[in-house]
């Protein structure tokens, strides 16, 4: 298998090349048995060989963050402290902190180096890029670190507010289809035996079973391509912006999603402008956290922040400002401290997307509950209207 190299040789620059070997860990040795310093090292060839050997696990990067800012904090200086959290790390991780401190060794700015592992996000980069002017790493990380906070209580706020609805809508689905595909067959074997004229329902069970026993299998077979087939589209970047652009097109989500999307935004840029960056690249950085359907605005008031527009109207022309977050940037203007501002324009935003997502969910359950009880008790009915219907004639 082709694996690519990263590597430096003695004090010359880093070079790239490729080597054949059976594992990264092979390839590695490889390069050092050459004099090399290895820097990073991947497969060459596409994505499927790397699906059918698994995934290296993600970094928790929240967690390396705290661990990194307090190892810091303690007088250790980043290539110690790199070295410090990749001996008590599993495998993966320390493979990782390893290539860091080689990159760091090699003379890369340690935002040079976290940028070139796409583990770790773009804001935590821009973050310790700001950082490196103004000395004040440990700073950077706990702007990192609360920023990642505040959006993982907002996430845990959404999934446990959506759970209830999607636990009910699987659970009674799936009764649904034990039902249709198993009960609903038993009753009509039956009624097929019985001579005369039957009910109406009990003509349909049978004409389902029928055509059930002539083409079940074809249809699970369609419901495993359709299952797989989904699985494979959701992990297409592309498909998955694309659904996400139709989501946002869809009446009833599309003005929450703008302001769930916007607070991210908001809050992403409001962390760079804290951390020294100035707004223009600020924005620059943070438009990356923007859905394909969004991005066009966000570059709209980027440009004209460079042609010197104010912000506030920057963002109100572009259509990128809720009513309330257009008059806290004229106050950002006013005060001159952006980055503080912009942050609570997020915080502001997301309580009103969580307030608006648990009306919505309250409003759901019971329309859930009705459907689903519907569907179940039609089909109950109809499995027991030809019993009570031969009953009542044997009367």
């Amino acid at each position: 298998m082709q694996f690519r190299i990263n590597g430096v040789q003695g004090r010359g620059v880093p070079q790239a090349m490729e080597v054949e070997a059976a594992s990264s860990e092979e390839a590695r040795a490889l390069a050092v048995r050459q004099g090399y310093t290895v820097l990073n090292v991947e497969a060459v060839g596409g994505q499927w060989p790397q699906l059918l050997r698994g995934r290296a696990r993600p970094l928790d990067v929240v967690v390396l963050a705290e661990q990194l800012r307090d190892l810091l904090g303690a007088g250790l200086s980043v290539i110690e402290a790199l070295d410090t959290l990749g001996r008590s790390a599993s495998s993966d991780t320390s493979r990782a902190l390893e290539q860091l401190t080689q990159r760091l060794r090699s003379g890369q700015a340690f935002s040079q180096a976290l940028s070139a592992d796409t583990r770790f996000p773009v804001l935590l980069v821009s973050l310790i890029k700001a950082a490196e002017l103004t000395s004040d790493l440990p700073q950077a990380l706990t702007r990192f670190i609360e920023h990642e906070r505040r959006v993982a209580e907002l996430r845990h706020r959404i999934s446990s507010v959506a759970i209830y609805p999607l636990v009910l809508t699987a659970v009674g689905l799936t009764v649904l289809l034990f039902l249709l595909l198993y009960v609903v067959p038993r009753f009509a074997r039956v009624f097929e035996g019985m001579n005369g004229t039957l009910p109406w329902s009990a003509q349909a069970m049978i004409s389902w079973s029928h055509w059930l026993q002539a083409h079940g299998v074809w249809l699970l077979l369609a419901a495993g391509i359709a299952v797989g087939g989904l699985v494979a589209l959701a992990g297409s970047p592309g498909v998955r912006a694309r659904a996400m652009q139709r989501l946002m097109q869809w009446g009833p989500l599309r003005e929450r999603l703008r302001v769930y999307f916007l607070s991210r935004w908001y809050r992403s840029t409001g962390m760079l402008v804290a951390g020294g960056i100035p707004l223009p690249e600020a924005l620059a950085l943070s438009n990356g956290v923007l859905p394909l359907g969004m991005r066009s605005g966000g570059l709209a008031v980027e440009r004209a922040l460079r042609e010197g527009q104010a912000p506030a109207r920057a963002h109100a022309d572009a259509g990128m400002a809720t009513p309330v977050a257009e008059q806290l940037i004229l106050a950002g203007e006013r005060i001159g401290d952006m980055g503080s501002v912009l942050t609570r324009i997020a915080h502001y935003h997301d309580a009103e997307v969580a307030r608006a997502l648990e009306r919505g969910v309250r409003v759901l359950e019971p329309l859930v509950m009705l459907l689903i009880g519907v569907g179940v008790g039609v089909v109950v009915v109809l499995m027991y209207m030809p019993i009570f219907e031969l009953a009542s004639a044997l009367q």
